[in-house]
């Protein structure tokens, strides 16, 4: 049996001006031209972009710890599998790690090539 806790939310660790991580993708596009932001939420884009930025997330997380929504939870360390790599683990870093724009870029419908 896993024993786990919460490492923090969205807010603690991701962006401290937003408390989902729809919310940041939302304010990074924010100056951007509405036209296009209409397309791209009928395109359904944004939530492709939602997807592939919690995947990114996931990823770069350790084993041991995972987002769950808006918040981190992660092994506690009276669970046998604990580490010290995972209690000491810095998910903001992580985070700041990982290129927001280029997912973004990745999705947008005026970029999309036909194969």
């Amino acid at each position: 049996m896993m024993i786990t806790t919460s490492y923090g939310t969205w807010c603690n660790h991701g962006d401290n001006s937003n408390v989902t991580v729809e919310a940041t993708i939302a304010d990074a596009v924010s100056n951007t031209d509405s036209d296009w932001r209409e397309r791209m939420e009928a395109a359904a884009a944004f939530d492709r972009i939602a997807k592939d930025y919690r995947d990114a997330i996931e990823e770069a997380l350790p084993e041991g710890i995972s987002i769950a929504g808006n918040e981190f939870i992660g092994l506690h360390h009276t669970d046998p599998s604990y580490t010290d790599a995972v209690g000491d683990f810095d998910i903001a870093e992580a985070i700041k790690a990982i290129d927001l724009q280029a997912i973004i870029m990745r999705h947008d419908i005026d970029e999309q090539r036909p194969q």
